[in-house]
Formats: structure tokens, C-alpha cells, sequence
């Protein structure tokens, strides 16, 4: 029940979470379930696999943000029950009641299950795939077990593509080399497992590519290996950018998610082989791989939490007397900086006053201010609950369990609160002031600027002016559905009585001093709304 709080009362945020929801709107409108399209255009950087469910459940309940975050939402809490499966038939009874606690109060992954991305259902089907294939390592049925590991497989595969092979495959040789164990490699079981995985994957591309043959070379070359070999997608970070938010992402069980992973690695294992060590490695390999990456976002790495949190609780199954000190500890300390936001985002002339800034626009201070109540109430939350798990940790179970769900609940209230910001994060409120004029207007133009939530919200396209960024392997394929400058495009919006654009603030002082026709209905700091009237 706390898993599934706010996953349908926050309004859907750009850019991810609405050109997700808006694919598979339009998936379930067109009911063209082989091209994925965004905003009327052929959108083929991912695999459809997310897009077909969110076409299912807006079929069935509508286009809603819960329908929209339903697929996010099912996964996550997928691989929190996935999470006591694994524990227990890896590693004991003890480690398989405290492993979906673990995972269910780790801020990282249950902030991406609530939010719509393609990370968090790539995370759990390869988690799937990585669970099954250590079970066939001491089972009794490894065929059986590489069976269902292969079809996970191809169900990652068609959620975001080749990492879904490159980190369980990459994960399976280091450890061999590692280790020099090669008995792993002796129950893959290829058949019937690689044609399954052949079945479940090929139809979709066979019948992608008879429409656009362009398609495979832009999957495969310029989306899967450019992306991670060149800075062409301009998402350049510092090698170590995810070790601050692997650290954070942790929260609260960080040290002792460290400790068990060092502890794995180093810890002599015999000749046998060790699902533990495998983890590890995998969890490590994740981290690395998207380290050395051209293009980092900050929630590639989420595939590394589910095994670290395997490892933290076989660490915790298998530790003596009181409960760690660290989790409690961290839980209070993060009220603690929970305290301070609070504070400087209800007072913000506060760290101005002292040099700092805080990069708001006037018009979002007051969505701030209003998130500030919700982060004091976690901030608050997070203090009690830190030192009451404190104060129990000779009984460790109960402390355990206390932190578990006290950082799920302040998840929670983090999450909900941030729908104050919608404002300025989301088209939903522009949509409901202007629903009218925009469901009245002859055509919506979005010039030099393309907002992923608005046409879900309105339930119809735009015509992109002066404006391709992803769109622009689709445009390419269909150039007929935008209009590629501002001089096509005046003479076009001169004749269009009825028709509204959408501009950037700074492109309507230019479009206004080059005596385009046009009748202010609203602006603020990120947009502009127009009438040709």
C-alpha cells in the first residue's frame, strides 16, 4: 500500500515521463504497436516493450499519470518481491525476509519506481535474468532455471536494448577471469534458451526495419554504441560522477552496502562457485561500465542496487549482536539535511544573503516554498524514526525494519510533495488554464522549443517549428510533419486564423520585432503562449 502511494496523483514531469507516456498514447490511439511515435513522429531510440504495456494500461484506465507510471510502478515493487526470492534461495531464510525491506527503503530505487523511466524496468529484468542464472548454478533444474533467465534476458533487451547482454555478459566473464572458474559457462544451456530469446526479440525488429530500414543502423550504431563510445548525445560527466550518487542513492544502508560488497570480494571463496562474488562483480561492473561511458545520466547505475542490497542482506543475516550503527545514524543525519533544504527553500533570500544561490526564477519560489512543508514533515519523520531505530538496535530485526520503512515514507513525502513544482515542471496546470483555447485551436505549433508533457495532457500534437533534437531521426524519415525554419514558417502562421504557438520567452521579443502576428494569452519565465487572432 505505501509502494503505491502518489504513483497517480503527481502530474508527469519532462522531459522522460512525458515522452514515455506520450509514446504510448499515441500507441494506443494509432494502434501502430510495431512504430513507436512522439508527437506524431517515429520515435525509434528504444525498444517498445515499456511503450506496449503503457499502450495497455491507457487502454484500460485512460491516458492518466497512474496508467502512465503503472508499468514503472508493477516493476519496482516486481523486484522487491524478487529481491526475498533470490535472498532466500541463495542465502537463507534470514537474508530472504530482510532483503525486499532493504530494497523497498532504498531511496534511490524507490524514487525511480515512481518516476517514469525505461531504467527501472531494464534494472528488475535483468535482476531477473541475473537471479535465475545463480540459481542455476545449485539448483537441481538448471535448464529450467537458464530457461526463465534468457527470456528475462530478452524482455531487458526490449526495454533498452544491448546493456540488457553487454553487463550480465560482461559481469560473466570478469568473474570467470577472476576467478578462473569456468564450470558457469557449462550451464548456459544456449538451447532452448537462445531461441527463445531469439523468439521473444526478432519478430519486433524484422517488422521495425520492413517499415523503416533505416531503423537498424540508428538502433544499434547510433544509439546503442555511439551513445557509449562518443559524447555525440552531449551528456558529458567526469569520470566519477556516479560515485556521489551511488553513495546518496544507497541512503540510509550506504556502509553497510560497502561493507558487503568488500567484504564478498575479499573473502577467499574455495573453488566453488559463489553467487555472492558473482554480485559483487556485477554490481561493480555496472558501476564502471557506465563510469567509462561517453553519455552518463544519473540513473543508469540503478541496475547495481538490487544485488548490492542482496549482499547488505546476506552481510546482515549473517552479523552478530546489535544492529549497525550506520543506518539509524544516517537515517538522523539525513533529517538533518532534509532540515536545512526545508529551510532554504522557504526562506530563499537566506542564501542569497550569504552569496549563494539557489537558481530560482521568480515564479518558482513559490512552488518551492510550498515543497519546503513536505521536506520539513520527511525531515521531521527522518529524526524521529532515525533515533527510534537507534534506541532499538538490540533487537535488530525491529530496528531494521524501522529504518526500512521510515525511509520508504520519507520517499513517499518527498515524492509527493514535489507535484508543487508542477508548475514549471509539467504542461499539466497550462493545459487546464488555456484547455479551451487549445482544444479550439486550428493547429498548436511548438517553435524552437518542445514540452514532452503537453501533448499527453492535451491528448494531441504539436507541429514542431525550428526544432528536431530527438525527434530528428524520425523527421528524417518524415520531414513532412515540421516546418525547419522560422522564415517557412511566418508566412504559414500568417494565414492560420485560429491557430496558437508555443514559444520560448526569448524567441517572442524576436518573432514580435520581425512582425509576426500574434496575441499574448500567457507567459512566464520558461514559456509563451500565442493566438494568431
Amino acid at each position: 500500500m505505501i509502494w503505491s502511494l502518489g504513483l497517480g496523483t503527481r502530474a508527469l514531469t519532462r522531459p522522460d515521463e512525458g515522452r514515455y507516456a506520450e509514446i504510448g498514447r499515441e500507441m494506443a490511439v494509432s494502434g501502430d504497436w510495431v512504430t513507436p511515435h512522439l508527437n506524431g513522429i517515429p520515435y525509434y531510440e528504444k525498444p517498445p516493450l515499456q511503450y506496449w504495456a503503457t499502450a495497455f494500461s491507457i487502454d484500460l484506465l485512460g491516458p492518466t499519470p497512474l496508467a502512465a507510471r503503472l508499468w514503472t510502478g508493477l516493476l519496482g515493487f516486481l523486484g522487491i518481491l524478487a529481491s526475498a526470492f533470490f535472498a532466500r534461495r541463495l542465502f537463507g531464510t534470514e537474508a530472504g525476509w530482510r532483503a525486499p525491506l532493504l530494497l523497498a527503503g532504498t531511496f534511490y530505487y524507490t524514487a525511480l519506481g515512481h518516476i517514469n523511466t525505461l531504467d527501472m524496468g531494464v534494472t528488475v529484468w535483468m535482476f531477473l535474468a541475473v537471479g535465475c542464472f545463480l540459481l542455476a548454478q545449485q539448483e537441481s533444474s538448471p535448464r529450467f532455471w537458464m530457461t526463465l533467465a534468457w527470456g528475462a534476458a530478452a524482455a531487458g533487451f526490449m526495454s533498452k536494448g544491448l546493456m540488457a547482454l553487454a553487463l550480465p555478459g560482461g559481469t560473466l566473464v570478469l568473474y570467470t577471469l577472476f576467478t578462473r572458474d569456468l564450470s558457469p559457462w557449462k550451464r548456459l544451456h544456449p538451447f532452448p534458451g537462445l531461441p527463445l530469446f531469439l523468439l521473444l526479440t526478432l519478430p519486433w525488429f524484422w517488422l521495425a526495419s520492413r517499415v523503416h530500414p533505416e531503423f537498424l543502423w540508428f538502433f544499434f550504431i547510433h544509439e546503442q554504441f555511439d551513445r557509449y563510445t562518443t559524447t555525440l548525445h552531449q551528456r558529458v560527466e567526469p569520470v566519477w560522477y556516479f560515485i556521489p550518487i551511488l553513495l546518496a542513492g544507497l541512503f540510509p544502508w550506504t556502509l553497510v552496502a560497502l561493507r558487503a560488497t568488500g567484504n564478498t570480494l575479499l573473502r577467499s571463496h574455495g573453488r566453488h562457485f559463489s553467487p555472492a562474488r558473482f554480485l559483487a562483480i556485477y554490481a561493480l561492473f555496472v558501476v564502471v561500465f557506465f563510469s567509462l561511458s561517453g553519455s552518463k545520466l544519473p540513473d543508469y547505475i540503478l541496475p547495481a542496487f538490487p544485488a548490492l542490497v542482496l549482499l547488505s542482506a546476506r552481510q546482515l543475516s549473517l552479523r552478530p549482536g546489535p544492529f549497525p550503527l550506520s543506518p539509524p545514524l544516517l537515517l538522523t543525519l539525513g533529517g538533518a539535511f532534509f532540515g536545512v533544504t526545508a529551510l532554504l527553500f522557504r526562506f530563499p533570500t537566506l542564501p542569497e544573503s550569504l552569496g549563494w544561490s539557489l537558481g530560482m526564477d521568480p515564479d518558482m519560489i513559490p512552488g518551492y516554498q510550498n515543497f519546503s512543508y513536505w521536506i520539513a514533515t520527511a525531515a521531521a519523520l527522518s529524526l524521529v524514526l532515525g533515533y527510534l531505530a537507534h534506541r532499538q538496535r538490540a533487537l535488530p530485526d525491529r530496528s531494521l525494519k524501522t529504518v526500512a520503512i521510515g525511509t520508504l515514507l520519507v520517499t513517499q513525502l518527498l515524492l509527493s510533495g514535489s507535484n508543487t513544482l508542477a508548475d514549471f515542471q509539467s504542461g499539466v496546470t497550462l493545459a487546464h488554464r488555456l484547455g479551451p483555447r487549445f482544444a479550439a485551436a486550428s493547429h498548436l505549433y511548438s517553435v524552437n522549443t518542445y514540452d514532452q508533457t503537453l501533448d499527453f495532457y492535451l491528448q494531441r500534437t504539436v507541429i514542431p517549428v525550428a526544432y528536431q533534437d530527438e525527434m530528428a531521426f524520425g523527421l528524417s524519415l518524415e520531414p513532412q510533419h515540421f516546418i525547419p525554419t522560422l522564415e517557412k514558417f511566418k508566412p504559414l502562421w500568417a494565414s492560420d486564423l485560429g491557430a496558437l504557438a508555443i514559444l520560448p520567452p526569448p524567441l517572442y521579443d524576436v518573432m514580435k520585432n520581425q512582425g509576426f502576428p500574434m496575441h499574448l494569452l500567457f507567459r512566464d519565465a520558461h514559456r509563451v503562449i500565442v493566438a494568431r487572432t
